[in-house]
């Protein structure tokens, strides 16, 4: 599916929300940190709490079957995406830290970092993604999700976090509207630093029967290890009449 507007906003007048949050995204300063999503450019972000914090994602990838996991485009995404000039611009990432005693990051990746980051290196890419969530915080109030412009401590675009963290990271944790698919998702791994110690990080990246894969279809978010199946013919064809009964709308609504 072509990454678009016009799907976004249909997700949002079809489907709330899948997976409810708490509205703060724990920072990992006292262990366990959230799962969150950003999307930025070089205008604004948005950023959303996924409702899953660490170890709550760890039990679901343990669980029977592939982990399948998705979120709806909400109304601040939409409103978001409303003010963005070039889609192709976007880049985003899913994230989250852990930082007491031994560090745990997790992240989006398209390469593994080559050679390894050192334990003090990712220890501040985890600090600058702790000090991240703690500023989106600041302005997320009582939603799951916020969108601000690129002036906002709470931009993720900002060098301190945006894909590499200052270059603490290593690599780019982050994808373009072209992962739109699972085969085109991107991989998604923890990063295993201790405490102290200047050893190189340990990486793993998540499998649950195959490399488990985050990408955004133009409607939804998605973090799965489950390949989306492919529409029955009568399914697809009501997709395509229900698509059609859209557009005479907005033609006849234009026309009003």
């Amino acid at each position: 599916m072509k990454f678009s507007l016009k799907t976004l906003a249909a997700a949002v007048v079809m489907a709330a929300a899948a997976t409810g949050a708490n509205a703060a995204i724990d920072n990992g300063v006292a262990g366990n940190g959230d799962l969150f999503f950003n999307i930025w450019d070089a205008s604004g972000s948005y950023t959303r709490d996924l409702g899953y914090s660490i170890n709550s994602f760890e039990t679901a990838l343990g669980a029977n079957g592939n982990i399948d996991l998705s979120w709806a485009a909400d109304a601040t995404f939409a409103s978001f995406l409303a003010g963005v000039s070039d889609v192709n611009a976007l880049k985003w990432n899913i994230v989250a830290v852990d930082k007491q005693g031994a560090n745990r990051l997790l992240e989006t990746y398209t390469t593994l970092p080559s050679p390894l980051k050192t334990n003090d290196a990712t220890r501040t890419a985890g600090n600058n993604t702790r000090d991240f969530a703690t500023a989106v915080n600041g302005v997320i109030g009582a939603a799951d999700s916020v969108k601000v412009d690129s002036a906002s401590a709470a931009w993720a675009g900002k060098s301190s976090f945006n894909d590499t963290a200052a270059g603490y990271l290593g690599f780019s944790n982050a994808g373009t509207v072209a992962n739109d698919s699972f085969a085109n998702g991107l991989g998604f791994m923890r990063i295993g630093a201790s405490a102290t110690g200047f050893a190189n990080s340990v990486y793993t990246p998540y499998v649950d029967g195959q490399n488990v894969k985050a990408y955004l279809d133009g409607s939804d978010l998605h973090l799965s290890a489950a390949v989306a199946a492919v529409p029955e013919p009568e399914s697809y064809a009501m997709l395509l009449a229900g698509l059609g009964m859209i557009g005479f709308m907005a033609r006849r609504n234009k026309r009003a």
